[in-house]
């Protein structure tokens, strides 16, 4: 089996030690190395989770004058994403383009997924902008990535306005999109438009989340002391034979706690709640 093959075998059993040591070997032995080593070695540690080592091989190619390419780059920056490093992800997507490589949507998405992991919203959404400029389209993973980032920071209002461009652009949001849209109005104390994308949900056909779309939207009326809703959205899920789970009941009951001791007459099972 050539040195090539036998690194490749590494990466597909996640052997990435394995990887180095045959590389380290061949150097040590004089072997003849071609860059489809060294990119076979990249993989081999990306798959294995070891960002630092991925980032060492690439470094060690541009020192034998064997320049990576937009495969390797991408290998790169999917093990700084999984290692949460985004600040190195954002640093190769860098060097790719000034080294004159066209980056593709899917490493993009990738450096965007980096910065969503740490609530870097401002960069992801910078990131976004660039893809356009760079005549690159947006998919439903990147703007999934960029909401999901807004949610992270708080930014309720970025949150929406991403989940509208989708829509201008012709990209139908999913399930993911939306939930993070209402993860986000929930965590700014916006239970309106909170409720206004469970709503949109259900026109679009999507069947939305217990957890990720009902109880955020639920926690959503209760920080906005919004007990009628509230019970609402508890209505609909039994309605639907959807499970309600500890946060939707805990939500719930908190919102009449609200409503309660702001002066409103707490609820009965005969009490009407607003229909959605």
């Amino acid at each position: 089996m050539s040195l090539e093959a036998s690194i490749k075998n590494c990466g597909l059993t996640k052997q990435w030690s394995a990887a180095l040591r045959l590389l380290r070997e061949g150097v040590q032995y004089g072997v003849q190395l071609v860059p489809s080593h060294y990119f076979a070695t990249v993989s081999a540690c990306r798959k294995g989770g070891q960002w630092q080592h991925t980032l060492s091989v690439l470094s060690e190619m541009w020192v034998a004058k064997l320049e990576p390419n937009v495969i390797s780059y991408s290998a790169g920056i999917s093990a700084c994403e999984k290692g949460r490093q985004w600040q190195r992800a954002l640093a190769l997507l860098s060097e790719m383009w000034e080294a004159k490589l066209e980056s593709d949507v899917i490493s993009c998405n990738t450096g965007i997924s980096a910065c969503e992991k740490v609530g870097q919203w401002q960069r992801a959404l910078a990131l976004l902008s660039e893809m356009r400029e760079s005549k690159l389209q947006p998919t439903l993973v990147s703007c999934n990535a960029g909401i999901s980032a807004c949610e992270k920071g708080e930014q309720w209002q970025q949150a929406l306005a991403l989940l509208s461009e989708m829509q201008e652009a012709k990209l139908e949001p999913d399930v993911i999109s939306y939930s993070a849209g209402i993860s986000a109005c929930e965590k700014g104390g916006q239970w309106q438009p909170a409720l206004a994308l469970l709503s949109e949900m259900r026109e679009a056909q999507l069947e939305p989340d217990v957890i990720l779309s009902y109880s955020v939207g639920i926690s959503a009326c209760e920080k906005g002391e919004q007990w009628q809703w509230a019970l609402a959205l508890l209505s609909e899920l039994r309605e639907a034979k959807l499970e309600p789970d500890v946060m939707s009941y805990s939500a719930g009951i908190s919102a009449c706690e609200k409503g309660e001791s702001c002066g409103r007459r707490s609820w009965s099972p005969t009490s009407s709640a607003p229909a959605l």
